[in-house]
């Protein structure tokens, strides 16, 4: 069996395990009702920020071009549109990684180096989105202090805080830094460009703050759709149920990021189970609307490709 194989095989028992623990935790039939008793009011306001979360997204790749030198960045409104097909890709398929991939392909003439290049601009983009979900995390937690018993959510943050930001400074010094480390990851060091700029890097850092915020806004409306929950402690549940895609055992976060909301929401804000699992399915549904838009953009785009001109 094939490294690939054997790694798609453990991310759908990781995915399963999931699921049979919730099917073993949850009434269904009382989640559905509670999915019908969120406002459509709030389904729509999750549905907006996730679509801002995507525009802002394009608006941190351009950054991010500028930042490592692309000779040729595409236009802001191009560079949108492909976010939006890219969102389609990462939610549509398994492994939620296809879009960031095509995006890479796409734009690699961006880069005198060719696609090398501009993958590496969007696996920055990906750690600098880890870092921002943990940063959310520490103020959900500051926040929160004394008023929720977080347990051990302050350890977790510490190391995931601590290892994200160790990857975030690493970056801009990665060429500098790679002979000194081990080859594996000596090789991913020295296939990074050059950083150029420090201020479109910065600035790229505070957008990725921008991106989680919009999710975890719309995390907290259909949270507190539900129950009396409070953005600052929405904070603790939504950035870490939203890190569960970066598992390399899950298939694209399911099954563990529902998990995060079954047994956060309830040990911290005693909410009935089928409530917090409704809250991360509506999320869920929310990222699907907006990545249909991506698809239906992609198809519109092919389609006038393929019609003649006259």
């Amino acid at each position: 069996m094939t490294r690939a194989r054997v790694i798609l095989a453990l991310r759908i028992l990781g995915t399963a395990a999931g699921v049979a623990w919730i099917l073993a935790r949850v009434d269904l039939g009382a989640a559905e009702g509670a999915l019908a008793r969120i406002p459509a009011t709030a389904a729509l306001g999750a549905v907006g920020l996730v679509a801002l979360n995507v525009v802002i997204g394009a608006v941190r790749w351009r950054a991010l071009l500028r930042a490592y030198g692309a000779a040729r960045i595409p236009a802001r409104r191009e560079l949108v549109r492909l976010y939006f097909v890219a969102f389609f890709y990462n939610n549509y398929l398994p492994g939620a990684v296809a879009g960031d991939v095509a995006r890479g392909v796409v734009t690699r003439d961006s880069f005198d180096e060719g696609a090398t290049g501009a993958l590496a601009v969007v696996l920055v983009e990906r750690a600098l989105g880890l870092f921002a979900l943990f940063a959310l995390l520490a103020l959900g937690l500051g926040l929160s202090a004394g008023a929720l018993d977080a347990g051990s959510l302050w350890a977790w943050t510490a190391l995931g805080g601590a290892g994200s930001a160790a990857i975030v400074i690493a970056i801009p010094f990665a060429r500098r830094l790679g002979p000194r480390l081990p080859r594996p990851l000596a090789g991913v060091a020295g296939k990074l460009p050059r950083l150029h700029a420090g201020r479109p890097f910065a600035g790229a850092v505070g957008l990725s703050l921008a991106t989680q915020i919009c999710i975890a806004l719309a995390g907290w409306l259909l949270l507190a759709a539900l129950a009396p929950i409070s953005l600052a402690g929405s904070l603790l549940v939504v950035p870490l149920a939203a890190a569960t895609t970066f598992l390399p055992i899950t298939v694209g976060g399911a099954g563990a990021r529902e998990a995060v909301y079954v047994a956060l929401c309830g040990r911290l804000f005693g909410m009935p189970e089928a409530d917090a699992l409704a809250a991360s399915l509506a999320l869920w549904l929310a990222h699907l609307v907006v990545a249909g838009a991506g698809g239906l953009a992609q198809l519109v785009t092919r389609r006038a490709k393929r019609t003649p001109t006259r």
